[in-house]
């Protein structure tokens, strides 16, 4: 390969949400898209983490206070984001579920042990009581985790803390917040650096995949789109 044709790697650490031309709405916009996408592509809950650190950053923006359309757009994504996750919990309970009856057969006490209120409550729970039944079934599975494998444990460990970034940034007040320019920066960039350690995540998880990057981030939201022209009089 001749080597004037490679890319020089110092390019791959620049952070392309820093770019200025993004204005603000585009980065939310994309932001809570963003979020939306890591809860519902969750390989082995390994993205557990990021989620929660996405959404304090959204939060973070929130907070600084941009208009209303901006805070509008972020109250709409945690109801969505809480919406989701309820309606999915319950597939992916029974998922877990499964794991362990083929371990320990359907009437195990270890069922019993891992879901002692069985798997409707985690459909039917409030929000409040849910963190404290998924708690009670990571510690079942934790203890049977030489038999079930680690996978399990976390699986269940990110729905966890899935759950709680979602909570979390449901029940914080949205309020205004009087705030200075510099708080709306400093909010703004630890969002653009968040987002970029996502991407950088994104790509440690599906090496040679530039494909799977679509299940993730949809790029066109940060970009600048010209407003339809009306046709001409005749």
């Amino acid at each position: 390969m001749d080597c004037a044709a490679m890319r020089d790697l110092e390019l791959c650490l620049n952070n392309t949400f820093d770019d200025e031309r993004i204005s603000l709405k585009r980065l939310v916009s994309f932001g809570t898209d963003h979020f939306q996408r890591l809860m519902a592509n969750q390989p082995g809950g390994l993205l557990g983490a990021r989620i929660a650190v996405t959404a304090a950053a959204l939060a973070a923006v929130e907070a600084a206070g941009t208009g209303d359309e901006v805070r509008l757009g972020l109250r709409k994504a945690r109801k969505k984001a809480k919406k989701t996750f309820r309606a999915a919990l319950p597939g992916q309970m029974a998922k877990l579920a499964a794991a362990v009856v083929a371990r320990y057969g359907t009437d195990s006490a270890v069922v019993t042990e891992c879901f002692p209120f069985g798997r409707t409550v985690f459909a039917k729970s409030t929000d409040d009581c849910l963190k404290g039944h998924l708690e009670s079934m990571i510690n079942g599975l934790t203890a049977h985790e030489a038999d079930l494998g680690a996978d399990v444990v976390a699986e269940a460990g990110g729905l966890l803390s899935t759950w709680e970034a979602v909570w979390q940034a449901s029940e914080e007040s949205s309020g205004a917040k009087t705030s200075t320019q510099k708080d709306l920066q400093a909010a703004r960039a630890n969002l653009q650096q968040e987002l970029f350690v996502n991407l950088l995540l994104i790509g440690v998880q599906f090496p040679r995949q530039p494909e799977k990057l679509r299940l993730y981030m949809q790029q066109s939201l940060l970009k600048k789109h010209s407003a339809t022209k009306e046709p001409a009089a005749t």
